[in-house]
């Protein structure tokens, strides 16, 4: 997941109180050695959600009074770390549930750090959870866990500025997306250039490439697992990007050093026209201190090549650990975590879209969240990053090859096929 500062944090000082709907009444347990014994589930989060877990968690142990949840959180940055020394530790250097980034599944699966958890999924997760949701928890054929919140690169637009330059709709395709930043900028109705993004040299790049690169209609990998982004469609995407930066002149050339903070302040003091980014940016561009509160719409990615415009996934989920000594337990704080009634509550009071697909019609959620319904037609088009045991690796890699071909000094070709180079010998390994 690409760093979003999510305000579930502030669920806490909400006083937020799970639906009841989730209390069954029964008093079940899921000690196998005594059912009358009391277990305690280990759980480790990241801070982002770490005030609504704390909420949640107290209904939970109402429903479930022989399960007691110990939870520890810590920042995203130091989650991966933490997580990798707890797998290989012992005693009270083990968690139950852990937190886990879509980029490290391949990672956590291939080295059984995780234990698959698709024999407990039932037909109704199956068939309710959006498919997006459900990729960023599969490998090799298995589910390692339960989606926690859904999260792609979203394209945002200010829809006064564009009715200013002429416009009464949002670009379609990407040349649409070159006409109109550039009448933006000679109405001068942006501070500069029409757009800024994220390409720093740094996971977030990576994500943007993939946005650029399934929207060219390309992938990374083929059905027999070899590399195929260096093909004229993601060498396509590359160029665009670079050509928009550099002899388009549509791209702010700031962003090479951008991170995604930065572009999304440019983008809510109405500096630029447009912005791709995480849900959380929703509820920043429509706070109190925003200057285009109610002017900006969300729009699907454009496209290009007469493909649909496809963004990148960008979500965690919970997962068991191999060590774990009460696995039934924790599944059910998973479940628990997962389920309709808390999804509901997380998206009320954290503004987190939700995993199930019929929570995207409900009223009240539609109500509290005005871009509910857009945003469920663009996680019908996405791409997730490669699943490699050594994507971190892959990554860095990548992210090196792609600010030397947006910083000029090599050819979009010739960085991809370096990365796709990389990529084989990491395959290998």
């Amino acid at each position: 997941m690409n760093r979003r500062k999510w305000s579930l944090a502030a669920a806490a000082v909400l006083g937020l109180s799970v639906l009841a709907g989730c209390s069954t009444g029964k008093n079940e347990n899921t000690s196998k050695e005594n059912p009358n014994e009391p277990v305690t589930v280990r759980f480790l989060s990241s801070d982002d959600f770490a005030g609504f877990r704390e909420e949640a968690i107290k209904d939970f142990e109402k429903k479930y009074p022989n399960i007691k949840v110990q939870l520890e959180h810590v920042a995203y940055d130091q989650l991966h770390d933490k997580e990798l020394a707890s797998f290989n530790a012992k005693g009270d250097g083990t968690y139950d549930v852990v937190d886990v980034d879509e980029i490290w599944t391949g990672e956590y699966a291939d080295a059984a750090f995780l234990q698959p958890v698709t024999n407990r999924y039932t037909d109704e997760m199956k068939k309710g959870i959006l498919q997006s949701g459900l990729n960023i928890v599969s490998y090799k054929n298995n589910y390692y866990g339960v989606p926690m919140f859904n999260d792609v690169l979203f394209f945002y637009y200010n829809e006064e500025l564009l009715k200013k330059a002429g416009f009464d709709h949002p670009p379609k395709t990407w040349d649409e997306f070159a006409q109109m930043s550039k009448a933006l900028q000679d109405k001068k109705l942006v501070d500069g250039r029409a757009s800024s993004w994220g390409w720093s040299a740094n996971e977030g790049l990576v994500c943007y490439y993939s946005e650029f690169l399934g929207s060219f209609g390309g992938q990374y990998f083929d059905e027999q697992g070899n590399p195929v982004f260096n093909n004229d469609k993601g060498v396509q995407a590359l160029q665009y990007m670079m050509d928009a930066i550099g002899k388009e002149g549509i791209v702010d050339k700031g962003s090479i050093s951008y991170n995604d903070r930065q572009i999304l302040d440019a983008f809510k003091n109405g500096k630029t026209a447009f912005v791709s980014g995480w849900s959380f940016y929703w509820g920043e561009i429509n706070g109190d201190d925003s200057k285009v509160k109610g002017k900006v719409k969300v729009a699907l990615v454009p496209g290009a090549n007469g493909s649909q415009g496809s963004t990148v996934t960008g979500s965690q989920y919970l997962a068991i650990t191999k060590q774990s000594k009460h696995p039934d337990a924790a599944w059910k704080l998973i479940e628990f975590l997962g389920s309709k009634e808390v999804q509901k509550q997380q998206s009320v009071k954290g503004g987190a879209l939700p995993i199930w697909k019929d929570l995207y019609s409900d009223e009240e959620l539609n109500k509290n969240h005005g871009a509910m319904k857009d945003m469920m037609e663009q996680l019908q088009h996405t791409m997730s990053r490669p699943a490699m045991g050594n994507y971190n690796e892959f990554s860095k890699e990548l992210q090196i090859k792609l600010q030397e071909a947006l910083t000029g000094k090599k050819t979009a070709k010739q960085v991809l096929d370096e990365a796709a180079a990389k990529a084989k010998e990491l395959k290998k390994q």
